[in-house]
C-alpha cells in the first residue's frame, strides 16, 4: 500500500460532524489492473481473485478528536488573519467551507496534521490487512517522503518493486 493522500485527511478534519470510518482491505486488484499490464492495457483482466476485507468501524472521537480540535483552531486563526487583511483592502477575506487559504494548505502545522491523520487511517487499514493474512509490509510505503523520493522524479518500476505511473 502506498502513503494515503491528503484528500482522506481533509474529509476526516475539516467537516463539522467527522464521518463514520470502516477501514476496507482491497487485495487482487493490482491482478485485474497492475500497472505494468501490457497491450491493451484500458482492458482489465477478467478471470483474478480479488478479495475484499473489512475492518470494525472506527471510534472516531478517540482516533482523530485531537487532530479535529487542533485543526479547526488553526482554521479560526486563519480565518480571523484573513478577515483583518480583507478589512485593510488587501485581500477577500476567510473562503467558505471546503477552501483554504495558504496557512491552511502549505503551513508546517496543517501539513503535519494531515500527514498524522492520514497516518492514522492507514494503520487502521493495514490491521485490517493482517487480519486477512497477509504479513506486515515495509513501513516506508507508508510515508509521503517515500513517494517525493522514488516517484516525483522517475516513472516505472522502482528498486523497491513499486511502480510510479503509466509504463
Amino acid at each position: 500500500m502506498r502513503y494515503f493522500k491528503w484528500g482522506v485527511s481533509r474529509l476526516i478534519l475539516e467537516p463539522p460532524e467527522c464521518p463514520d470510518i470502516v477501514p476496507i482491505f482491497i487485495d487482487g486488484t493490482n491482478e485485474i489492473m497492475h500497472e505494468s499490464r501490457s497491450f491493451p492495457r484500458f482492458i482489465p483482466r477478467p478471470r483474478k481473485n480479488v478479495s475484499v476485507t473489512f475492518g470494525e468501524s472506527v471510534d472516531t472521537e478517540q482516533l482523530f478528536g485531537d487532530l479535529r480540535r487542533r485543526w479547526r483552531e488553526l482554521k479560526v486563526e486563519e480565518d480571523r488573519e484573513l478577515e483583518e487583511l480583507s478589512e485593510k483592502g488587501m485581500g477577500d477575506g476567510p473562503g467558505g467551507l471546503g477552501e483554504l487559504g495558504s496557512k491552511m494548505m502549505y503551513g508546517e502545522e496543517a501539513v503535519e496534521l494531515r500527514k498524522e491523520c492520514t497516518r492514522r487511517v492507514r494503520e487502521e487499514v493495514l490491521k485490517v490487512r493482517r487480519i486477512s493474512g497477509l504479513p506486515d509490509e515495509d513501513p516506508k510505503f507508508g510515508l509521503v517522503e517515500t513517494w517525493e523520493h522514488e516517484g516525483g522524479k522517475r516513472e516505472g518500476k522502482m528498486k523497491d518493486g513499486s511502480w510510479v505511473k503509466d509504463t
